[in-house]
């Protein structure tokens, strides 16, 4: 397994909670490091998975299923 790194942008679900930052670490994102700029909600990734694909869709699996919408996935490059 390889560690991917990317960003995913999410509104609604978590993003409206109080204690967002708890409901996404429950929801299985514990390798996400959680920031909120100009009022949108950002989440780093480094996930380990056998693609990026992989890594990407068990993210945006674990965030929709507290009801985010992911609104953007961009990869973070060196």
């Amino acid at each position: 397994m390889e560690q991917y790194s990317f960003t995913v942008q999410i509104s609604g679900g978590p993003a409206d909670h109080p204690q967002y930052e708890d409901v996404i670490f429950e929801a299985g994102c514990n390798d996400a490091l959680i920031a909120v700029v100009d009022g949108r909600m950002l989440l780093d990734f480094d996930r380990y998975a056998a693609s990026y694909d992989s890594a990407v869709s068990s993210a945006t699996h674990a965030l929709q299923s507290i009801g985010a919408t992911i609104v953007r996935v961009s990869p973070i490059t060196d």
